[in-house]
């Protein structure tokens, strides 16, 4: 299955679903392996958070989170199977794209993102924002437990600002790239979730944070959910010359993803124990 051809091809648009952390990132890794497993059809999917979640990257380590913050404030803890450091889902969308091993996906990591975020790209030049893939080089990286304020490969800027983050991880040749699109600024719950020395620091570091990022209302636009997934929908079919099909989960999705659920609640997952 060749994605870079100009034929049109088929890819399955899955159900919202609105649920815990847990469930989302269960349904995210089953949806890798069974992609894993055979042929298959790409797959788009769109979900929403509730209760909101702080999701920590693969092997990011939790020291520096404040748990009991989190628990305080109504934050599930989630660890993500991607890469990367925390992200607050709260008045977000989040996407998940899953690609099956037979789809000829450019080798490198670096190579891939710039592949996958034309989609996104598309998506948000739809509902009128000027986007691009952010050139790392000249930035300087500074040490924080939050995901949306660190350069990374697959970061996607705005007037100068980041406003798309996306974390990806391959199984295989299977290949699951998510990420999220913010409607407007959380940064002041988010930081109280993150461990600091000192008050001073946590301070310098939202300073830092706004500088950095930006998000749909600071770019005046407002928008329902609906309407960017509906942008995010188009966008895609447009980027990769794709029939993008409303379709229900499998059987065997969701049984796959039954089993991940303990798995992603679990402790010992969360401490990588």
């Amino acid at each position: 299955m060749n994605l870079a051809s100009t034929r049109k091809t088929e890819w399955r648009l899955l159900p919202v679903i609105t649920d815990d952390g847990y469930r989302q990132m269960s349904i995210d890794h089953a949806l890798l392996r069974l992609a894993n497993k055979g042929k298959s059809l790409p797959v788009i999917r769109f979900y929403r958070w509730s209760p909101p979640a702080l999701t920590i990257g693969r092997f990011q380590p939790v020291e520096n989170i404040d748990l009991e913050a989190c628990q305080r404030l109504g934050i599930d803890v989630v660890r993500r199977p991607t890469g990367g450091r925390a992200l607050l889902h709260k008045d977000d969308l989040t996407y998940a794209v899953i690609f099956p091993n037979d789809s000829e996906m450019p080798p490198s990591i670096q190579e891939s993102y710039l592949f996958i975020c034309r989609g996104i790209i598309r998506s948000l030049q739809l509902v009128g924002l000027e986007t691009y893939m952010a050139n790392h080089m000249e930035r300087r990286r500074m040490e924080s437990a939050a995901c949306f304020s660190q350069p990374a490969l697959a970061d996607l800027s705005c007037r100068g600002l980041k406003i798309c983050g996306s974390a990806q991880v391959r199984k295989g040749g299977a290949l699951l790239q998510h990420g999220s699109i913010f409607f407007k600024d959380n940064h002041e719950l988010l930081f109280q979730l993150f461990k600091y020395p000192s008050e001073k620091l946590r301070e310098a570091r939202k300073r830092e944070y706004l500088l950095r990022c930006t998000n749909l209302e600071r770019e005046g636009l407002d928008l329902e959910w609906s309407e960017l997934a509906n942008a995010f929908i188009k966008g895609f079919g447009d980027a990769f010359g794709a029939q993008v099909t409303p379709d229900e989960f499998t059987r065997e999705e969701l049984l796959e993803a039954e089993k991940l659920y303990s798995y992603y609640k679990s402790s010992s997952w969360l401490l990588c124990i």
